[in-house]
């Protein structure tokens, strides 16, 4: 055993600077490209079930859609050509290395989309459904951990852990993948390396096998087990070393909101870590056990026969450079234009700070859209009305009064006129002069910044404004950043007859009615005294989210959270954190960390 655990670190160590190359850049690149693949497939099938959100509620709708299935074959097939090509180029890596011969990334990439296309031409369907076994194995703990995150996934996760027979069913799941997955532990080198067809392959695999199973599986699963542990002890050091840094460097009441954050950012960043560990470990172990214990030699010749490869070097370039586009796309628009999973199933209650952060700057100015970044709101909830001359601009009231002094309307003045008004005195001297602004300009500031849920202040069937919101979203391309809510049905129908794309949301006052089953709305926007079970249920069920308005509450607030309401919407957007978000834990370790700095 500590032979064979020697030679997989020294095949590691030998190429490691190119596998690394390799591995890091092709997880990128080929995860940037299956979730925008994963975006659009999710998207297209829920509008063509009649939905906007994924619920545990509407999910059995949903899978019995006529298109469903077709675009669920569609991705399961371009998640295993992918994993295909992860496994055939770190096969064809660790194999070289076994003779000495070093593969430059590129030719890492050449080989492993070489090999995916001779299995596809040699019919070997089912190696790659051992590679998908393999991968779901490998990264059954990180799997865990990201569904955990993603509604409605995590409410039959919870469910499972109130219930220790699916526990155990979960668990004979598992060893029913194992005891499947062993008599194939070779067949990827018999397929890739020897270029057999997939029963021959698993023949001589179930031959190495004999006698050895039992040594093989303590194999198998210990590295991974270590691998998770270690993943495990340095998200706790992360977070400790965050811990400090809040208490350090960040605002006292950011502090536990700053910690949340960066936690989550350490999480998804170990866990992709650890998982490429889990794949460069248990390819470089399965190579070196394959060739200790098969009678069958590869020659050097197979792995740098770039005469036959199916990309030359030219090509590879060229492919590189597309995925590098393509991921870089990727990032760009999910950062910029906002994403359409994010929003749609994320799993926890969401926070909007009502007016723009209205407690800490005066309420839909720019300034109050910053404060709602620098507390970290997920959203910002602002009003948009029509001045004299057409231009649409942030504000609640009509009149001017309240927040400038001046008894006018908006819609009598001109823009030109209204930028002549402050409205920052009334709320501190700090804000002389603040301004109103434009909501092109509060969008141009929200873009890869703040979501935002806009309230068109509706003025009649004459008023042009839902035209111009609906186009200044299509011009900012902020359909999966946006939400435009109206307390007037009338407004979202001609909001959903411009562009179906951009979600609605309706305002309610009271809970009566089936307003549930409204088509040209996504959200219900409710007064949170109103929302009961029943009815998040009963949205849900129809496919809507369910925004509660205005929770300053604590007991609201938690109450808001058992509900499992999609977002809140609040004038402390810090303080709702806190409440929804609150972890015991998290919050003693700054406690812990004051007391060290005294």
């Amino acid at each position: 055993m500590r032979l064979l655990l020697h030679d997989t670190s020294e095949i590691i160590r030998f190429n490691s600077k190119n596998l690394l190359t390799f591995h890091i850049g092709y997880r990128l690149a080929a995860s940037c490209i299956y979730l925008q693949l994963l975006n659009a497939g999710i998207r297209f099938s829920l509008g063509r079930a009649g939905y906007s959100y994924l619920t545990l509620e509407n999910a059995g709708k949903v899978l019995l859609s006529p298109w469903t299935l077709p675009v669920f074959f569609v991705l399961v097939l371009a998640g295993l050509l992918l994993l295909a090509v992860e496994a055939g180029g770190l096969v064809a890596a660790y194999s070289g290395a076994v003779y000495s011969l070093k593969m430059p990334a590129l030719q890492i990439l050449s080989a492993g989309i070489r090999s995916t296309k001779e299995q596809l031409a040699r019919k070997n369907f089912r190696l790659f459904a051992v590679a998908a076994a393999d991968f779901f194995l490998m990264n059954i703990f990180y799997l865990y951990r990201t569904l955990t995150h993603v509604k409605p996934v995590n409410f039959v996760i919870e469910e499972m852990s109130a219930n220790p027979f699916l526990w155990g069913g979960a668990f004979l799941f598992v060893c029913i993948c194992i005891a499947a997955v062993i008599p194939s532990y070779f067949v990827f080198h018999g397929c890739m390396t020897e270029q057999k067809f997939y029963y021959d392959s698993k023949r001589d695999s179930v031959e190495l096998l004999r006698g050895r199973e039992a040594g093989i599986i303590v194999r198998i699963v210990l590295p991974q087990l270590l691998i998770a542990a270690g993943a495990g002890a340095c998200y706790v050091a992360m977070v400790a070393i965050m811990a400090l840094a809040a208490v350090l460097f960040v605002r006292q009441d950011l502090e536990f909101a700053f910690l949340l954050r960066a936690a989550d950012w350490a999480e998804w960043s170990i866990m992709a870590l650890a998982s490429m560990a889990a794949s460069l470990f248990y390819f470089a172990d399965l190579t070196v056990q394959y060739y200790r214990y098969g009678k069958n030699r590869i020659g050097r010749q197979h792995f740098f026969d770039t005469g036959t490869a199916f990309l030359s070097r030219k090509n590879g370039l060229l492919f590189l450079a597309g995925a590098g586009i393509i991921t870089g796309a990727g990032l760009i628009d999910s950062a910029c234009n906002g994403s359409f999973l994010s929003s749609s199933f994320v799993v926890q209650t969401e926070i909007t700070a009502h007016r723009g952060s209205s407690k800490s700057a005066p309420e839909n100015t720019m300034a109050a859209l910053m404060a709602a970044v620098e507390e970290m709101a997920d959203w910002a909830e602002i009003d948009v009305q029509e001045t004299k001359d057409g231009a649409a601009v942030l504000c609640h009231d009509e009149n001017l009064r309240r927040v400038s002094g001046i008894a006018m309307e908006i819609s009598d003045m001109t823009l030109e006129e209204l930028r002549e008004v402050e409205v920052g005195s009334w709320f501190s001297e700090e804000y002389a002069g603040e301004p109103i602004p434009t909501l092109t300009e509060a969008m141009e500031y929200a873009k890869g910044r703040l979501n935002l849920n806009i309230e068109i202040k509706y003025a009649g069937t004459e008023s042009s404004l839902p035209q111009k919101v609906c186009r200044l979203v299509e011009e900012h391309e902020m359909e999966d950043q946006c939400i435009i809510t109206c307390t007037n049905m009338e407004c979202l129908r001609q909001i959903k007859s411009i562009n179906p794309n951009i979600r609605t949301g309706y305002i309610l006052p009271a809970a009566y009615g089936d307003y549930y089953r409204n088509e040209e709305i996504d959200v219900i926007s409710i007064r949170s005294g109103f929302i009961t079970e029943s009815l998040v249920t009963l949205a849900h069920e129809e496919g809507k989210s369910v925004h509660a308005w205005t929770v300053n509450d604590r007991a609201e607030l938690e109450r808001m959270r058992v509900l499992a309401v999609d977002n809140v919407i609040t004038d402390m957007p810090v303080f709702a954190r806190e409440i929804l978000y609150r972890e015991e834990g998290t919050e003693n370790l700054l406690g812990y960390v004051r007391a060290l700095l005294k």
